[in-house]
């Protein structure tokens, strides 16, 4: 029994680390236009890869509403700035550069007032 209490804290304990390297940061909506898909790379690179949006969370409606937020995961290299691509339900899209995804949690997307892109992180 001790065996068994103990082989299921190793793998709790082992598998915890990958778990968390999926959850990346919390993208809050404030652009004023629904998001229909995601892409991350590295600043400074033309290297898109899409949000991994896991299946189960799947839904007919698939677009973040404006005001909504989203889990963004993706594949962390060894940088922490990366440029975010929003690509809207209205077949427009922006980028966002240089957000630091290693020291911040949440990030909120917006437009200011002259149309360009700026974003607030923490």
């Amino acid at each position: 029994m001790l065996k068994l209490g103990l082989a299921t804290i190793a793998a709790i304990v082992i598998t915890t680390p990958a778990m968390a390297d999926d959850w990346d940061f919390v993208l809050i909506n404030n652009t004023g236009k629904a998001i229909k898909t995601v892409e991350i790379a590295p600043t400074g690179t033309t290297t898109w890869q899409p949000n991994k949006v896991d299946p189960d969370f799947k839904k007919d409606d698939a677009t973040v509403k404006p005001g909504a937020r989203m889990t963004v995961h993706f594949n962390k290299g060894t940088v922490c700035k990366y440029d975010l691509k929003l690509n809207f339900a209205d077949n427009s899209n922006s980028v966002w550069m240089g957000i630091n995804v290693c020291d911040n949690s949440y990030v909120t997307v917006k437009y200011n007032p002259a149309g360009a892109t700026v974003f607030t992180a923490n």
